[in-house]
């Protein structure tokens, strides 16, 4: 029993000693924190716009041919888009406390991701061209057309400022190290990502068929600025 009761004792002197020397060894820590920024302004490459076509027709039937006939003519020109997805409903309204229902509506909607400006005119002409086939029963607009950055060149410029941030980083350890004469060791990094703002542009309307051939307005294309921030946590002994 004696025996067990030293040991014990020897145990918690071994544990008391060990927590006082980590301590000890954490007073001699020193951790600092720093956000370090990189920006870069890029020229947006890519032209995108938003086109809804809208059908009011007395069938059903007729409703999905008119958007059958548009989708067909769309994927003939060979652009690049997303979207495609189109709706078919009853036209529906309340009057007098009554729903009243008459024909057909029917919406299709395209998100256009182009090289050119031009390229948007040429898919207002091919639509305007089915508003004067279907007169009434067809109309479309176009929203917020604007400039983007295209994927690709977007992951660029941050791999490219994460890279920068990273020699930042490295630089200002080796100065850290010698101001606090410790060895220091970076710990953690923690990427910000400041994505550029688009500005909206009001939606443009169908025009009517006496009017001259389209030439949309052209959003100025304007310089964009990605702005990463780096979190950098440095341990040094």
């Amino acid at each position: 029993m004696k025996g067990l009761i030293f040991a014990l004792a020897i145990l918690f002197l071994i544990l008391v000693f060990s927590f006082a020397y980590a301590d000890e060894k954490d007073l001699d820590l020193t951790k600092v924190s720093i956000t370090f920024e990189e920006r870069k302004e890029l020229t947006p490459d890519i032209f995108q716009m938003f086109l809804s076509v809208n059908v009011l027709t007395n069938k059903e039937r007729e409703a999905i041919n008119m958007l059958g006939d548009v989708d067909k003519e769309i994927r003939t020109i060979g652009l690049n888009y997303s979207g495609g997805n189109y709706s078919i409903y009853k036209n529906c309204w309340w009057e007098k406390e009554k729903r009243k229902c008459s024909g057909f509506r029917g919406t299709l909607n395209y998100n256009f991701q182009l090289k050119d400006v031009k390229e948007g005119n040429k898919i207002l002409e091919i639509i305007d061209s089915f508003k004067e086939k279907y007169g009434a029963s067809l109309n479309y607009s176009l929203s917020e057309p604007q400039w983007i950055l295209s994927e690709k060149t977007r992951k660029s410029a941050e791999e490219e400022l994460k890279l920068s941030l990273l020699d930042t980083a490295k630089a200002f350890l080796k100065k850290l190290s010698n101001k606090l004469e410790k060895k220091c060791s970076i710990s953690h990094v923690d990427y910000d990502l400041k994505a550029p703002s688009f500005r909206e542009f009001s939606a443009f309307q169908a025009r009517s068929a006496e009017q001259a051939p389209i030439e949309a307005p052209e959003p100025k294309k304007e310089k964009q600025v990605i702005t990463i921030n780096a979190n950098v946590k440095y341990v040094c002994r």
